[in-house]
């Protein structure tokens, strides 16, 4: 619902732009009459300059009420505004704060795999040095010999070098 004073200036201008044959009073009465009516039916963001322009260009005279009801629903057509994406809902709550039980727990997990990942690099490199050729699974490491035999038991012919 628009607000009733940005209607009636839009149809105070919407006359001074097409009412050139009307009186004084005709236009006052249109005006007093259509100014509840089209705030009703229209929001505030459709009474504007181009709305108006849309609406003097397409009219001889004053307008009847059903006239400028018709433009500004073909204009509002033409000219709708996107619309806007709803706001995000509410912001999540902070997790609670976690005990020092917890953290030790993480800590000795963190502490053990970094272990065991730094142990298997060690005999990765020691492999190395002794000139074993080692390559890498998920799981773990392969001898060239160990890789052949997989490729041997998977029934796959194995890289030619």
């Amino acid at each position: 619902m628009a607000d009733q004073l940005i209607v009636r200036r839009w149809l105070i201008d919407l006359g001074r732009l097409t009412a050139a044959r009307s009186s004084h009073d005709e236009a006052a009465d249109f005006i007093e009459t259509s100014t509840p009516m089209l705030a009703m039916r229209f929001p505030d963001e459709v009474f504007n300059p181009a709305s108006l322009e849309h609406v003097a260009a397409e009219c001889k005279y004053l307008p009847t009420y059903g006239e400028v009801t018709a433009l500004l629903r073909h204009w509002r057509s033409l000219y709708r505004p996107p619309k806007v994406a709803a706001l995000p809902g509410p912001v999540p709550a902070m997790p609670k704060p976690r005990t020092e039980a917890e953290i030790d727990a993480a800590a000795r997990i963190v502490k053990q795999v970094s272990a065991e990942l730094e142990a298997r690099a060690v005999e990765c490199d020691a492999r190395r040095a002794r000139g074993i050729t080692v390559y890498q699974t998920n799981s773990h490491h392969l001898t060239r010999a160990e890789l052949a035999e997989s490729y041997r038991r998977a029934g796959i012919e194995g890289p030619g070098t």
